[in-house]
């Protein structure tokens, strides 16, 4: 078996495969891990996590990991593709990519999970009569006025200048668990963790803990709703973030009500200005 996987390996170097996967034959993959690492990333988010043997259940084409807070709309996939990780020897990458380009989800495979890459070298032989070329991804990024293009180079200048930037700052000195909700059409990810480190590099805030780390790109997001709500039977501070063409991207949530007490006296001070 390990020749085999060694195999493999050697032939997908450099390059993309096409895998052809059903939710239930995902499902089925996933159910031969013991563990992996997830990342997930669009145009203004990106997670990465690692999960002990992931449980899938489906709804349709709807694959759901309850544990990990992932899902995955498998009508909104444009192609699965195999190929080595460029940064370990030790894993091989399963990459989903949206229809619209915008998402990508990659399940990264230790080597030594040897069951769940015997499976998906079957499917792989199946998906192909002969060596498929190369994939190729397109760009595709929306399209600013020059009015939010000039906003959105502020943000990357000075974060500091984006109310958002402050709020989550906030959160994270309150010592308390934070929700995000990353939103997409092809993946939606759940993460709550308590921020152990946060940085902000051109515009882009990172929040770690010792299993996650989640980024918003603040320069995307160019409105913000903060409201009190119940979650999960507690009065929490929710904030939901949209870009420009207002579309939701990701939504905030810490179980307290000082967070929006924040945000409204930063409005505030914002009208004053």
């Amino acid at each position: 078996m390990a020749s085999d996987i060694k195999k493999i390996s050697s032939a997908l170097y450099g390059e993309f495969w096409e895998v052809n996967l059903t939710s239930d034959l995902c499902a089925h993959f996933l159910s031969e891990l013991k563990q992996c690492n997830i990342r997930f990333l669009s145009h203004a988010t990106s997670c990465s996590f690692k999960i002990e043997e992931p449980k899938a259940i489906i709804s349709n084409d709807l694959l759901c990991l309850p544990e990990a807070g992932l899902s995955i709309d498998f009508k909104q996939i444009a192609n699965v593709c195999l190929k080595t990780n460029l940064l370990s020897e030790d894993r091989l990458d399963l990459v989903f990519t949206a229809r619209d380009r915008h998402e990508q989800l990659t399940i990264e495979i230790p080597k030594s999970e040897e069951q769940s890459l015997i499976f998906l070298t079957k499917q792989l032989i199946k998906s192909h009569e002969q060596l498929p070329k190369k994939a190729t991804f397109t760009k595709n990024q929306r399209r600013l006025c020059p009015c939010c293009k000039e906003k959105q180079e502020k943000t990357k200048s000075r974060i500091s200048c984006h109310p958002l930037y402050h709020i989550i700052s906030f959160a994270c000195f309150l010592n308390q668990d934070v929700c995000l909700e990353m939103h997409g059409g092809m993946a939606s990810c759940s993460r709550t963790f308590l921020p152990e480190r946060e940085c902000h590099p051109q515009g882009v805030i990172s929040l770690a803990a010792t299993d996650s780390i989640v980024a918003i790109d603040l320069a995307e997001v160019f409105q913000s709703i903060g409201c009190v709500k119940n979650f999960e039977g507690e009065e929490s501070t929710i904030f939901q973030c949209y870009n420009s063409h207002g579309n939701l991207l990701v939504s905030l949530i810490q179980q307290n009500r000082k967070l929006f007490e924040a945000w409204s006296q930063i409005k505030e001070e914002t009208r004053g200005d």
